[in-house]
């Protein structure tokens, strides 16, 4: 019987790494989401001294850096503190858990005061001295409007601009609000969920909202209003006179994120943002970056694909799931989406795709619109059986019987 993958339940952070097998993890929250060129090259160079040079943006548009050692993941800490880019403080730090739209301030149809809200807070957040006892994986999201529209961020609150002012929304209720407001109010809450027993997340049981507002006196809430969730693809031209790229899936090179950095001194304002989605937006830059593998297109396939990892830096992985993905990109329909996980975990997206493919010792299982974790209707295909698959995607009534006669389906 096959061991199931080790699930961690926490994500690494600057002050707290974690042990993978390419060495150990550890995460840069950029401050309000924004690097000026000088700071993205001072990361990108403490990279490649600390770790094994590898760069990667994950789903809440933090940078994590691979292969460090226990005493080089202490320096490389101390190498961003000293760059302005973390709080030497490991709690202050682990407080600062937001989710941001990338557009704030530079989008003219996004919320005007959306700066201030961001700004402040952060600052309460990180001055909660307090606030301890929140699941690891917390987070608090910002939703600006304009060309991000709301439902883009999964968080457990959100503050999301809306034409009248300011929602705070937790779980399955909402208060609206000024976007002064919005900082205390946010903080409440986390404190709210923070004493509940046990402390847990609104983004997975949306009915410890209304619990929450209750706990801080705030019971005159509203059902906090439906979203169609979104993925933007923020590449090529943005408004605001903003160019966005796109990372492929995978890390990036210590040297392709310098030169990203130099592109934006030599062509923007010397400043980007690092977004959700794998992107990174360039203030003020109308040309799009000029260095291969970066996606600029809209349109590009590789932008409706997930993959974690895989054996590059995975233990639990069984196949190298980056080079799969970039093999299948091209037969990818369009509008169809790709998670391809290198075990039942799904860590790259939990959620249901088009075609999520789990790897295993003798190739793939295929779950159509399912997760990783789902029950497979076809096991151990070959990347050869797997790419008329997707091109012919979706597949007929016809095609779900399974191949392999192994499992049922799901």
């Amino acid at each position: 019987m096959t061991t199931p993958p080790a699930i961690r339940g926490w994500c690494p952070g600057l002050h707290t790494p974690m042990e993978a097998a390419d060495g150990w993890l550890v995460r840069v929250r950029p401050p309000l989401g924004r690097l000026s060129g000088t700071q993205a090259r001072q990361i990108a160079r403490a990279a490649a001294m600390h770790g094994n040079g590898l760069i990667e943006l994950t789903s809440r548009g933090n940078l994590q850096l691979r292969g460090l050692t226990q005493h080089s993941a202490s320096a490389f800490a101390r190498d961003m503190h000293a760059a302005g880019l973390a709080s030497s403080d490991a709690a202050t730090e682990a407080r600062r858990s937001l989710l941001l739209s990338p557009l704030a301030g530079i989008d003219p149809d996004a919320a005007s005061d959306a700066p201030q809200v961001i700004q402040a807070l952060d600052a309460a957040l990180a001055g909660a001295d307090t606030l301890c006892g929140l699941p690891a994986k917390f987070v608090v999201g910002v939703e600006c409007g304009g060309y991000i529209p709301a439902g883009t961020l999964r968080a457990d609150i959100v503050a999301r601009a809306t034409d009248g002012g300011w929602l705070v929304v937790c779980g399955d209720r909402a208060l609206a609000c000024a976007g002064h407001d919005v900082p205390p109010v946010a903080v409440a809450l986390a404190h709210a969920l923070a004493a509940m027993s046990p402390a847990a997340r609104p983004l997975r049981d949306p009915m410890l909202g209304q619990a929450a507002f209750a706990r801080i006196g705030r019971p005159d809430t509203m059902a906090a209003p439906p979203v169609t969730r979104h993925r933007p693809r923020p590449a090529g031209p943005l408004p605001g006179h903003a160019m966005g790229v796109m990372l492929p899936p995978g890390p990036v090179t210590a040297d392709m994120f310098e030169a990203i950095a130099q592109w934006c001194d030599d062509h923007g304002n010397g400043h980007m943002r690092v977004a959700p989605w794998r992107a990174i937006v360039l203030e003020q830059c109308a040309v799009p970056p000029a260095l291969p593998g970066l996606i600029t297109h809209a349109d590009d396939p590789r932008l409706r694909i997930w993959a974690c990892i895989g054996t590059r830096g995975c233990a639990c992985a069984a196949r190298d799931v980056i080079a799969d993905a970039q093999a299948l990109a091209p037969d990818l329909p369009p509008g169809v989406n790709l998670h391809v996980s290198g075990c039942a975990k799904g860590c790259a997206h939990p959620a249901p795709a088009d075609i999520t493919l789990v790897a295993g010792p003798g190739g793939y299982g295929l779950c159509p619109h399912g997760r990783a974790d789902n029950t497979p209707v076809d096991i151990e295909l070959s990347l050869a059986q797997i790419h008329p698959i997707v091109r012919g995607w979706p597949p007929r009534p016809t095609d779900a019987t399974p191949r392999n006669g192994r499992t049922e389906p799901a």
